[in-house]
């Protein structure tokens, strides 16, 4: 029986904006319109994060330890809670925003900027577990350590100068390199505030200029973009402006 099949990654990210590589996602739709969605946890990567920031995958019991949980016929609460249903009034309207001819739930989530509120869990495309060499001595410490630990965080096996770090040992070396990196933070936190301090008796400091943004041609290009001649990004792109700013303009325009 023929198959379609879309793949992603299930992530979090932490306070120092590491990515962490929790869950792989699969749906599958077959020719007979039947489908499932299968989950394939990253344990390893898992047992890294405290309960602050990842308190599991909803409608998983991880606790289980399966190597797959799978779904038949039924939108797991993972996808309910985030994928709009085909009764949502702007249903199309969102899949024209995407360039998407029909709903395929994981590539919704990877394309889509819109957040859900009920946990900090998001999907960006899969990529295979890969092996990094890491040899480089004459990176300097901060970018060493951040370069190891990013890779642990994502579950990639690390060569690092003649030590091999994979799912054996992930979690010793991610506690020993996230307190050396967040010393690494603290400091230069440290010295940008004192920068700051000092510029500030001198008068010299007078914080981020905001970016001005010109409201007929916003307002013009928000039309663009209603009528699908524009996509968001290419606005704020032209524009030089963050998403959170767009949105703000956006609210502001339509008071």
């Amino acid at each position: 029986m023929k198959e379609y099949r879309s793949v992603g990654t299930i992530c979090v990210k932490d306070e120092f904006n590491l990515v962490y590589k929790v869950c792989k996602i699969e749906y599958i739709l077959y020719e007979d319109d039947k489908f499932k969605f299968v989950f394939t946890p990253n344990y390893s990567v898992i047992h890294l994060l405290h309960t602050n920031l990842f308190q599991g995958i909803p409608g998983l019991n991880l606790d289980l330890n399966k190597e797959e949980y799978i779904r038949d016929n039924m939108n797991p609460v993972f996808i309910s809670e985030r994928v709009p249903s085909k009764n949502r009034e702007d249903y199309y309207e969102l899949l024209a925003e995407l360039n998407m001819e029909y709903m395929d739930p994981i590539k919704y989530l990877i394309l889509t900027d819109k957040k859900y509120s009920g946990d900090n869990l998001f999907v960006e495309a899969y990529e295979e577990k890969r092996l990094i060499n890491i040899d480089e001595t004459t990176l300097n410490n901060d970018l060493l350590i951040g370069r190891v630990l990013k890779n642990i965080c994502l579950g990639n096996d690390i060569l690092f100068n003649g030590t091999r770090i994979d799912d054996s040992n992930r979690q010793s070396f991610y506690n020993t390199f996230i307190i050396l990196y967040k010393k690494c933070c603290e400091s230069k936190k440290s010295i940008i505030q004192e920068g700051i301090k000092n510029a500030k008796k001198e008068g010299k400091y007078k914080g981020r200029k905001p970016i001005q943004v010109d409201m007929d041609l916003f307002n013009d290009r928000l039309e663009r973009v209603e009528r699908k001649e524009l996509t968001r990004q290419q606005v704020m792109n032209e524009l030089g402006i963050s998403k959170d700013k767009y949105y703000r303009l956006k609210n502001i325009s339509r008071k």
